[in-house]
């Protein structure tokens, strides 16, 4: 390489010359020429002296400007130097001066810093001591060619030895600076740390590699992602936006998302979406946006801010999903939680609510009001004749039948398999509701055809119970009905019957019952039966359901059936409740001590154990005493308590999770609760109430709600176990489906604490 201002300069001897010839010039030339036009001595003697003068005025102007531009090259000259000393002393790579010969005659503080060692120390060495000569030869032939001019530069990969003892590779470029006056020729050498540049190469790699895959993950997320500018104009959007909303990107760039506006929300709801973003710089919340086609959905939809530096905005990302499905599974768990799945009545939790209601009402109108339960007649006969898909379409027709037998503000509902409940508003007095039931059991009499052509015909026997005059209380309303219908049945089929005081023997039974109930409480009497609960997947069994047994020394094994309901409403439940949990706990630690594998041990908690007690107390209290884990005690809370006084249901499940054990909702689809409201709790388990998995796989309703139910728990992070799984048909649908577990008599029935233990030790034997 050459240096093109080189040919520019001129060298004083060359400046010195010029100068002599153009000063004989100006004299001799000027001499003769004045010699030849002036002819009087006079005036030639003047032009000669104003000659001179014009010499003088001309070579000090010409020397003013060379001065001038001496003392201004020499300025630049000095502040380049300055420049090129600052450049040189703190450059990132470390610099050095040496001679020809290797000495090391100058470094930077960065050559200090990259080889360990203080500059003075450095100026006493070669540089063959810090940077090792792998070919001697080569390097002197690479010095003899910087030297002839043969190349600018030399760059090599090198290995330095540090003062610490460590090596450092780095990049080594040489250069010749050559002779100038009486500085001799030296070499300037420049190391750069290779570790850095590996570094710097490895960083720009992988941010090369987090923008690929981001990319990526854009491109493939199902979320619809729109990238606009600050003036909301579309930049970019994602493979998810033209299948969510049916545009293609060529049509959305350069346009605003105002195309997305479905018409149903107002400036106010807008003006309010975009405070938040230019205040917080971040929104999210539930829109509604119109696809292409004209179709109104709803989204989830979450927007943010990008700014620059500056804090100026530069982007908008928006990030939205489709919720239609998610509404339409929320709708139907809404009509599940209140309808009954089968009939489309309300089901026993919303017609108490509704009964609950009705009684306020005439409590502040004076109004009376009839309850009629209504039970079939025969109709278990019905099922075993025709089959249980027969015997629903029955039920559907007679509660069609019943729904058009009403009056206009009355409230019908399904309270179990073939029990339906009218509440009768506007009642002048008991012959009203006397009439309101002959007309419901001449609808129920209406026969069901099929489609073979032949006919169903089902009788109802109506009990009824009054307010005020029979009762005041929902509840009490519903109970003297269920004893009245005993009545009606008593007469005979499709038969009617006022509630009365003799029926007043039920509730005295009820409170013998409770007294024997607390004895058998204190005696020992009660009994831990435990069902398997078994991994769908594995065919492990992986839990049990803790069911207590009342195992009376003269009457035998009483049903839960009969004196749990007995205990809720007396208020043995809690002392009931407090010791299930502790045999529960005291029982899964001995099977743990035994060399048992580890189990989940669930026990049922009643809505009024739950809301009455301190579950938490007793819980935190039993596992203390006997040692049990809590990971291993899950207790099951039926949906209808958590339904009920939500808020303290949740601080109680709150306060349930931060021992440690599972939460289950039990008998799920059955009680009153919304999605919203499911969302809210810890739980661990929904447990599918075996109403829907008894007709599987016959009934196509019952396959659609499992499946929803399923779907749903697994979608909040629950796992799913199914009840009541009594054939092969039913657990291969839960297999289909995803279901986690199931129990039932497909596995076992529930068995005492040694019978279960020991089909613990079989199944053990024959899985080994």
């Amino acid at each position: 390489m050459t240096n093109p201002g080189k040919a520019q300069r001129m060298a004083p001897w060359q400046g010195m010359l010029l100068y002599l010839v153009i000063g004989v010039s100006w004299v001799f030339v000027g001499d003769a020429l004045l010699e030849h036009w002036v002819s009087d001595p006079h005036v030639l003697t003047r032009m000669q002296t104003w000659k001179g003068w014009g010499f003088v005025l001309v070579t000090s102007a010409l020397a003013w400007w060379l001065l001038r531009r001496v003392v201004r090259s020499e300025k630049l000259r000095y502040a380049l130097a300055c420049e090129l000393s600052k450049v040189v002393r703190y450059a990132p790579a470390g610099v050095a001066r040496l001679a020809l010969d290797g000495k090391i005659l100058w470094v930077n503080d960065r050559m200090g810093e990259l080889l360990a060692m203080t500059r003075s120390h450095l100026l006493t060495l070669w540089v063959r001591d810090v940077m090792p000569l792998n070919d001697v030869a080569e390097a002197h032939a690479q010095l003899a060619r910087l030297v002839a001019g043969d190349m600018d530069d030399h760059v090599s990969q090198r290995v330095c030895l540090r003062g610490d003892g460590t090596t450092v590779p780095v990049l080594c470029t040489v250069t010749l600076v050559p002779e100038v006056d009486d500085v001799p020729a030296h070499l300037i050498c420049l190391l750069q740390d290779l570790n850095d540049i590996t570094v710097a190469r490895a960083a720009l790699e992988l941010s090369e590699a987090r923008q690929r895959l981001a990319a990526t993950v854009v491109d493939n997320t199902i979320e619809g992602v729109v990238v606009t500018d600050a003036q909301s104009r579309i930049l970019s959007v994602n493979a998810a936006v033209t299948r969510l909303l049916g545009y293609t990107e060529d049509e959305l760039l350069g346009k605003t998302p105002r195309i997305f506006q479905s018409g149903r929300h107002d400036k106010g709801f807008y003006d309010a979406m975009w405070g938040a973003v230019q205040q917080t710089g971040h929104w999210q919340g539930e829109i509604w946006n119109r696809r292409k086609n004209g179709e109104v959905f709803p989204e989830h939809m979450s927007m943010s801010v990008v700014r620059d530096p500056a804090g100026h905005i530069t982007h908008y990302v928006c990030m939205f999903t489709d919720v239609s499905e998610e509404k339409a599974r929320q709708r139907q768990l809404e009509y599940m939680a209140h309808n009954d799945a089968l009939t489309g009545l309300s089901n026993r939790t919303w017609f108490g609510r509704q009964l609950e209601v009705a009684v306020q009402d005439a409590h502040t109108s004076g109004e009376h009001i009839a309850v009629l339960l209504l039970n079939l007649d025969r109709f278990k006969d019905v099922n075993d004749s025709y089959g249980h898909s027969t015997g629903d379409e029955v039920l559907k027709h007679i509660a069609r039948q019943v729904q058009s037998a009403l009056r206009p503000g009355d409230v019908l509902g399904r309270l179990a398999g073939d029990e339906l409940a009218v509440v009768a508003r506007n009642l002048r007095h008991s012959d009203g509701a006397a009439s309101v039931a002959r007309h419901l059991i001449a609808a129920v009499a209406e026969p069901w055809r099929s489609p073979d052509g032949f006919e169903v015909v089902a009788g109802v026997s109506v009990g009824i119970c009054m307010y005020p005059e029979h009762a005041q209380t929902a509840e009490l309303l519903l109970q003297g009905a269920h004893a009245a219908v005993y009545g009606a049945k008593a007469r005979g089929r499709g038969a009617w019957c006022f509630f009365h005081e003799a029926m007043t023997q039920a509730a005295r039974e009820r409170l013998a019952l409770e007294s024997r109930l607390r004895l058998a409480l204190a005696q020992g009497h009660l009994q831990m039966y435990y069902q398997p609960q078994v991994d769908i997947a594995t065919g492990r069994i992986v839990g049990a359901e803790a069911l207590v047994r009342w195992n009376d020394p003269v009457e035998g094994l009483i049903s839960p059936a009969r004196f749990i309901p007995v205990a809720e409403t007396s208020g043995v439940i809690g002392p009931l409740g407090e010791w299930v949990v502790r045999e529960v706990c005291r029982q899964g630690q001995q099977w743990r001590a035994a060399g048992l594998p580890d189990l989940t041990l669930a026990v049922n908690v009643s809505p009024r154990q739950f809301h009455l007690t301190d579950l938490a107390g007793c819980a935190a209290a039993a596992l203390a005493e006997s040692g049990f884990p809590a990971e291993w005690l899950e207790l099951e809370i039926t949906e209808s308590a958590l339904a009920e006084r939500t808020d303290e249901a949740r601080l109680v499940l709150m306060r349930l999770q931060a021992l440690g054990l599972r939460i289950a909702v039990d008998d799920f689809g059955t009680g009153y609760s919304s999605l919203a409201q499911l969302k809210r709790f810890p739980i661990d388990v929904l447990k599918i109430d075996q109403s829907f998995i008894r007709d599987i796989p016959q009934s196509e309703d019952d396959m659609a709600i499992s499946a929803a139910i399923i779907a749903m728990g697994h979608s909040l992070g629950m796992s799913v176990l199914a009840e009541g799984v009594e054939t092969e048909g039913q657990l291969a649908f839960l297999r289909e489906r995803g279901c986690d577990s199931y129990q039932g008599y497909l596995c076992s029935r529930p068995v005492p604490a040694d019978d279960f233990a020991a089909l613990l030790r079989a199944r053990a034997a024959a899985a080994a």
